[in-house]
């Protein structure tokens, strides 16, 4: 949740409300941090169904804050929440000591705080990427030997995990492909941008898009952007760092490229040397 200054009401997340709306209960809950501090704050009906409670005024004072910070929120049921709270630049506040705030209320175990966000899933490529503010909040405590559920939809939603996939093609999604080669010139291995071809464009590319994702045949990903001329509806360069890609990838003048896009992951561009 963003929280503001300004603002009286902090906001759970759609997808947050949407899981556990139903059990939150009304009057008052225990927010606590990593430390033990217990905030009282109180639930009420008509601001929930907006999925809003007032804690502003009370947090920023608590922790004796003055700009817009980042409340992450783990719910225990029964009226009892962790929380921890980061600036934009994804630093942790210093929590006090626990201090003697006079709530009766009895302290949380101490255990791993979940953590959710969304990634990105390639199918094409085998690639789950991590968004860069995962690494920023998580990558002193990531370990690749822990598990993670991954729950693949942009809604939030779980997939079915009982689907029969022995039951023939009832369920198989048709993916198709766009793609075209290109032979690189001294001009383009030197220049800071690439140029697209119109007919790959037009197909496999949305139109106005800027932020893309870039692959190679080893499963290496980089983000870029596209550069819309203007000029022509379906004229853009690859910009930002291609002479970087250029280096980082053998690519010199005379070899042979070929761009692919998946037409159902369409910000994701693979790039392949052939």
């Amino acid at each position: 949740m963003v929280m503001e200054p300004l603002e009286e009401c902090l906001e759970f997340e759609e997808g947050f409300y949407e899981q556990w709306g139903k059990s939150l209960l009304m009057g008052t809950n225990f927010f606590s941090d990593l430390k033990g501090n217990v905030i009282n704050i109180e639930f009420e009906e008509t601001l929930l169904t907006q999925r809003q409670f007032r804690a502003v005024e009370q947090m920023m004072w608590f922790y004796e804050l003055n700009d817009v910070y980042y409340v992450y929120s783990l719910y225990y049921g029964n009226r009892y929440f962790r929380i921890r709270l980061l600036d934009l630049d994804w630093n942790e506040v210093v929590y006090p000591s626990r201090r003697n705030n006079g709530l009766a209320c009895d302290p949380l175990s101490l255990v791993k705080f979940f953590q959710a966000f969304r990634v990105q899933f390639i199918p094409n490529t085998l690639l789950i990427i991590l968004l860069d503010y995962f690494q920023m909040f998580c990558e002193q405590n990531i370990s690749f030997n822990d598990p993670m559920k991954l729950i693949f939809s942009a809604e939030g939603v779980e997939i079915d995990y009982k689907r029969d996939f022995d039951n023939g093609c009832s369920n198989k999604v048709e993916v198709g492909f766009v793609d075209c080669e290109k032979i690189l010139s001294p001009y383009d291995v030197g220049s800071s941008s690439l140029h697209l071809d119109a007919k790959f464009v037009k197909e496999g590319l949305v139109k106005g898009r800027k932020n893309y994702v870039l692959t190679n045949g080893q499963s290496q990903y980089w983000n870029y952007k596209i550069r819309w001329t203007g000029r022509s509806s379906f004229e853009c360069y690859l910009t930002s760092g291609w002479k970087k890609y250029c280096k980082e990838n053998g690519l010199v003048d005379g070899d042979r490229i070929q761009f692919m896009v998946q037409t159902n992951e369409t910000n994701v561009i693979q790039i392949l040397k052939i």
